[in-house]
């Protein structure tokens, strides 16, 4: 167990024993699950591997991502205008 501090601007250190043991080193992404009032959960993720599973996974379903991107904007916009129109 180690204990860490949070510096001034709102880093936390790995202490160098842990990142040795995790194989942890710069520029591994972390997602950071907050778990009731005072506990911090971390989970390294590799990045690039989970962009290539979506890709793998939008290629098998068929989707045309630029169609999807297009039919999103659209919609935006409507929900803009009847905003604009409801002031």
């Amino acid at each position: 167990m180690s204990i860490v501090v949070v510096d001034k601007r709102g880093c936390i250190v790995v202490p160098s024993r842990l990142r040795r043991k995790l194989g942890l080193k710069y520029g591994d992404a972390f997602i950071a699950v907050n778990i009731g009032s005072e506990l911090l959960v971390l989970k390294k993720i590799d990045v690039e591997k989970l962009v290539k599973e979506i890709a793998e996974e939008v290629a098998k379903a068929g989707l045309d991502l630029e169609e999807i991107d297009r039919l999103v904007e659209e919609e935006a916009n409507r929900l803009a205008k009847e905003r604009v129109h409801e002031s």
